[in-house]
């Protein structure tokens, strides 16, 4: 029969190997939840820069159709002034004559405007046909009797001068008490656009 000692000892070491095999368990338990987390952060990393790179390839996409259609409208504004044979350099005095022609025949009661240096529509834009796009900006301000003065002096411009009329902006308010004008019920603020065209030399 074995010894109450002996059986100590061996009842110790398998505690021992029980012991170490636990710890093992653990460690690799340990390693193996590292191991996951670590892969886990990457994954949620590579997630993060496609969704980053996709958002930023939609976003190319969104200004290539975007431009795209910026040159289709210049497009369109080209063969229009083409079609109504505007396509003359910018005639700055007759355009002065042809206003002060409409206010006379609207019977308007003032107008008042200033025409900037003519630029280039869009310095980007390459020539079309043999063309290049210029822009002369229109500040103009009128008291009004009521809107169709605005709106047939509008009318009367596209109709008479050689340049295509863009209208960039207007504004109608209700006019304060003016002593020059008292009949006047509204006031016009507009931003106008006189496109022209010249052949590339």
């Amino acid at each position: 029969m074995n010894s109450p000692d002996r059986r100590s000892v061996i009842n110790l070491a398998a505690l021992r190997w029980s012991l170490a095999l636990l710890a093992l368990a653990l460690l690799v338990a340990a390693t193996v939840l590292a191991a996951a987390d670590h892969f886990g952060r990457q994954a949620a990393s590579a997630h993060k820069q496609a969704l980053a790179r996709q958002a930023e390839t939609r976003a190319k996409l969104a200004r290539v159709h975007d431009d795209e259609r910026k040159i289709r409208a210049k497009i369109n504004t080209y063969q229009e002034l083409v079609r109504q044979g505007r396509t003359v350099p910018e005639k700055r005095l007759e355009w002065v004559e042809t206003l002060r022609q409409i206010k006379e025949s609207r019977r308007l009661l003032d107008l008042n405007y200033e025409i900037s240096p003519q630029r280039l529509l869009d310095e980007k834009m390459p020539t079309t046909g043999g063309y290049i796009f210029h822009v002369s900006p229109m500040k103009l301000d009128l008291p009004l009797l009521h809107e169709n003065d605005l709106l047939g002096l509008i009318k009367d411009l596209s109709a008479q001068v050689q340049a295509l009329v863009s209208i960039k902006s207007c504004k109608i308010e209700r006019s304060m008490t003016d002593p020059q004008h008292p009949t006047a019920t509204l006031k016009a603020h507009c931003e106008i656009d006189w496109i022209t065209l010249e052949e590339k030399p």
